[in-house]
């Protein structure tokens, strides 16, 4: 009788169960599918299954013995149901996506594409493209002859790779001036930092990916040389940052923070790995005057987490467009067969704006930049036969700054030869390797005046975020100096 009673009682629990339409929502609010509800029975009734709890687990290994070509996509399916940063990788799909953590065979440089064509928008230290003069800004124009103006980026990067000790010549280029360069293609170093010295008491550091140590070691020579020369002001550029090492974005926060004790960020594990884990400044940063950082869509992750860092802590300002959003991190898991298992395994979190996971950093200055198209015609006319001089008023001075505006050395044309205009000269004049004087001659005149018929018709990208930073770091470093530097290569706080 009992069995009896008991085999009715799990007849009405499957009917029950299978008459439950795909999509239906459960008590608890969780929705429930046909799978769910047969599952259910096995699960409750099956003799097997109260012992092996393994059961879903082999039936994909028995699956996967007998269909061994979908292992791949079977895993990633699966890895897609948690987040959507985990995944499973061939080894050629993970060096090509993550070559800022394993390097790569190349001449050095970053790419970044733009309305006039692919144009080099990092080089990086030690490189062979260093070494060549390549320069940020630089626009190529062929690779070994080819014609490279229709390709994308990455189908550039392609070109630019290939065997070690192999040559690649390239045609950039330069504020309307074509330069031919060979490169011998070797392993790129892991250094993503470099710098420069953008007006008096103004430094812009640019830290493309946080790739490896490298780039601690490379930024932190950096940080301890600015006090020798006397740095008010840092203009940090994470533009295009994909992030990379957590533990060292951290430590360059550290650096740029002056007090001690200072709540940095978080990095929330499992709490079987021990939840979360928090990270205080231990001070002494340089004191300067203004700190600005630049980011936009392509800022994620450990990018995201220094610059956010700085943000949440009021130690920088920072300017340019919404960041991507990405506030998790993963383990990199390298497997027997040379493929890599990538799982989402902490979360980042920020001291005031939390986890940006999905929502990003809004900037404290939100601006984008700018396309301008070149027209010859509608330039004022250059006299090319005569020196400007500074603290000329002219129309001169107008026609020259015109020029000077459109391939992004000042803000605007003036008819005023002032400091700002000496400053672009000066940057022409680089480009150019002509002598910077306080002066305009009719060499560089000529030579601003060709390029302009070079670039014209020509769309490029005036770089307005970089711009609004340095004249904001120009007027911080007209401050007074908080520190003073000393002859054994330390400083003082004033």
């Amino acid at each position: 009788m009992k069995k009896f009673v008991k085999r009715l009682v799990s007849l009405a629990l499957a009917g029950a169960l299978l008459v439950v339409p795909a999509g239906a929502v459960t008590q608890d609010g969780e929705s429930e599918t046909w799978f769910d509800g047969v599952w259910a029975l096995i699960d409750a009734f099956g003799l097997k299954a109260e012992n092996d709890p393994y059961i879903l687990q082999n039936y994909i290994n028995k699956y996967l013995e007998e269909h061994p070509e979908e292992l791949y996509h079977v895993v990633n399916d699966i890895l897609s149901l948690l987040d959507t940063h985990s995944m499973y990788l061939s080894s050629e799909e993970y060096t090509q996506g993550f070559s800022t953590l394993e390097g790569f065979i190349g001449i050095g440089v970053g790419l970044q594409e733009t309305a006039g064509g692919v144009q080099i928008g990092e080089v990086l230290r030690y490189s062979a493209a260093e070494e060549a003069g390549l320069e940020i800004g630089d626009l190529i124009v062929r690779i070994d002859g080819e014609d490279a103006s229709g390709l994308t980026s990455a189908e550039a990067a392609e070109r630019l790779r290939g065997e070690e000790g192999t040559r690649v010549s390239l045609t950039v280029r330069r504020q309307g001036r074509e330069i031919e360069v060979d490169c011998v293609r070797r392993q790129v170093n892991q250094v993503y930092v470099s710098s420069k010295t953008m007006a008096d008491g103004v430094e812009y550091i640019k830290v493309s990916a946080i790739g490896s140590q490298n780039d601690w070691a490379a930024f932190s020579e950096i940080w301890e040389g600015l006090d020798e020369k006397n740095t008010r002001a840092v203009i940090l550029d994470l533009r295009g940052n994909g992030g990379g090492v957590i533990d060292i974005a951290l430590r360059m926060a550290d650096a740029m923070t002056q007090e001690a004790e200072v709540y940095l960020a978080g990095v929330r594990w499992r709490s079987d790995m021990g939840g979360l884990e928090q990270t205080f400044s231990t001070g002494g940063g340089l004191p300067l005057n203004q700190i600005i950082v630049l980011v936009d869509g392509g800022t994620a992750s450990a990018a995201e987490l220094l610059a956010g860092s700085l943000q949440d802590t009021g130690a920088a300002l920072l300017i340019g467009e919404k960041t991507y959003g990405k506030g998790q991190g993963q383990y990199h898991f390298p497997l027997v067969n040379g493929d890599k298992l990538v799982i989402t395994t902490l979360e980042l979190e920020l001291p005031k704006q939390g986890c940006y996971e999905g929502v990003g950093l809004t900037p404290d200055i939100q601006i984008g930049n700018r396309e301008v198209t070149v027209n010859g015609a509608g330039l004022s006319p250059l006299d090319t036969t005569r020196t400007l001089r500074f603290g000329d008023q002219s129309d001169d001075v107008y026609a020259m700054t015109e020029r000077l505006a459109l391939l992004g050395l000042i803000d605007e044309a003036t008819s005023t030869f002032d400091g700002d205009v000496l400053d672009a000269v000066a940057a022409f004049c680089e480009s150019y390797e002509l002598a910077p004087d306080l002066y305009a001659s009719p060499e560089l005149l000529q030579a601003l005046d060709g390029a302009m018929q070079t670039l014209d018709g020509q769309t490029f990208v005036l770089d307005q975020q970089l711009q609004t930073a340095l004249e904001l770091c120009k007027l911080a470093a007209e401050e007074p100096q908080q520190y003073t530097a000393l002859p054994d290569g330390s400083w003082k706080k004033n």
